[in-house]
Order: structure tokens, then sequence, then C-alpha cells
């Protein structure tokens, strides 16, 4: 079994630390910054976001920074309540990791939605995987089963860049390779760095994250011609990591946080967790 949302841990985690003291500090700061009265994390419009909160949690988890669990948890509860879809499911991984809430709940919710066909919706079926930890291979593989005929259908080209990441990352738990959808997401990567989210449209950091981060995940049982360079322990980066870091830190805007893009006017807690994952998809893993 897997756990990928171990792994996504890891993989952020990895990013904080490659950051200076300064730099951490400054990040942690910006992002607690967000944390309102009722616990939740502001959005976009400042007020407390479910959704957002999820992010801040795991931008928070990554830089070691303490916050007031307590009154998180009792947001996230209340909220997840009339919660639905992407935002029922931040909040049972979210409460499921802080101990609220047992991972069974994620594990009956997974299987509902494969005995309904929801993994259709294959980012669904990419957060149930991160709600319930370990994952068999067998429901990997029933999950994945509906993104391999669109695969196979030539239709990989007309799906966003996160939902081919979340379908690479299905793939390599149900023990495929997904070679149908590395071409188109290599394809979405642009000259000056970074990952677009379609075919025509700039860079953003979302698509740059998930990308670098399926890319690394699919990578496991590829042969070592098939995966592109990173920087290890004596090796230098290679020009591609090297335009995409830039790209990365030019996302870091004024308000200490970070935005979609360096175009963007203001950062927030989705993108500040995003910027941490692509940096660690950049550092070498050498536990």
């Amino acid at each position: 079994m897997s756990n990928v949302f171990q792994t996504l841990e890891d993989t952020t985690a990895r990013g904080a630390a490659g950051l200076t003291a300064e730099a951490r500090e400054t990040l942690a700061q910006a992002v607690c910054a967000l944390q309102t009265a009722d616990g939740g994390f502001a959005g976009l419009d400042g007020r407390p976001d479910l959704y957002f909160s999820f992010f801040a949690w795991l931008s928070l988890r990554a830089l070691g920074e303490p916050f007031d669990r307590g009154r998180l948890c009792a947001y996230a509860e209340t909220q997840s309540r009339r919660a639905k879809g992407v935002d029922a499911q931040c909040a049972a991984i979210l409460l499921a990791c802080e101990g609220r809430r047992s991972r069974r709940s994620g594990w009956l919710a997974l299987g509902s939605a494969l005995l309904r066909g929801e993994p259709r919706a294959v980012y669904g079926a990419f957060l149930l995987a991160l709600a319930t930890g370990e994952v068999p291979r067998w429901a990997a593989r029933w999950a994945w089963r509906s993104q391999r005929k669109t695969v196979a259908a030539g239709l990989a080209e007309r799906l966003p860049t996160p939902r081919l990441a979340a379908g690479l990352v299905l793939a390599t738990l149900a023990g495929e390779c997904g070679t149908g959808l590395l071409p188109v997401l290599e394809s979405r990567r642009r000259a000056g760095g970074g990952f677009a989210s379609a075919d025509v449209a700039e860079a953003d950091l979302l698509a740059t994250a998930v990308a670098r981060f399926a890319c690394g995940f699919g990578s496991r049982g590829r042969s070592p011609s098939k995966v592109s360079s990173v920087r290890r322990e004596g090796e230098t980066l290679s020009s591609r990591t090297r335009d995409d870091l830039a790209f990365i830190e030019a996302c870091w805007l004024d308000d200490g946080l970070f935005g979609a893009s360096p175009a963007a006017l203001r950062g927030d807690a989705e993108h500040t967790f995003y910027a941490l994952l692509a940096l660690g998809t950049c550092r070498a893993d050498h536990s």
C-alpha cells in the first residue's frame, strides 16, 4: 500500500527546509496572520474559508510553525457538517490527521464513491486517496480505470494539468506507468520555467507544483533514462529545475505569501502550500 499524503507532506517539508531561517519565519508569520477569530484561515475575500484553511494548515505543518490547532479543528468540525465535495474532503483529511476523526470514515467515503462511479472525477478520487492514508492497489486500480479510458481515447490533451497530475499519481498507485499522461504533462512546461494548466496558457504555480510532484511520484518504477534529473549530492541542478526555481521564487509576493503567478496582485494560503510543494520537488531527498 502507498501513503500519498505522507509523500506529499514529506515533499512539502523538504521544500520548507530548503528556505533560509529568515524566509521560513517571514512565510510562517504571513500564513499565521490569516487565521481569523473563529479559528479558520482567510480566503481571497478575507473571510474564513475551509478550503484555504486546509492549505494554511498544510503549510504551517511543513514550516513547523506552532498555531492554535484547537480553534482550527473546532472550525473544521463545524464547517464539515455542511461541507460538500472538495471542501468535505479537506475537512476529513485535516480532522483525521489531527486525531479528531477516524481514517475509517475516509475508507467508507472511498468505497461509496467507487461504487457510485465517482472516480470519473479523478481529482475527487485523488483527494479520497489522501483522506484514506494507506491505499491498497486494488482500490487505486478501480479508481484509475475510467481515467485510463480517457488516455486510451487520446483525450488527455484536453484535460487541465491538475487532473493530469492526479491521474498520473493514481496510475502509479495502481501499478501502471501512466506513460500516456507524461508527454501531455511535459508539453505544459514553459520555456521560462514552470508549467501551465492548459495548452494555451501562461505558467502558474499550482500547475508547476502538481506536475513536478506527479512526475516525481510517477518516476518510481520507471527506468532512470526516462526520469527527469533532480539535484543529488555532488550534482548540479538541471537547467529545467533552475528555471522552475526562478519561476517559483518570482511568485513570492510583497505580502509575504505566494501567489498564482508573478503577476498576481496578492498571495494566499493555497499557493503558499503549492510553492513549498514545488520547492520540495526541486530538492534532493537524502532520506
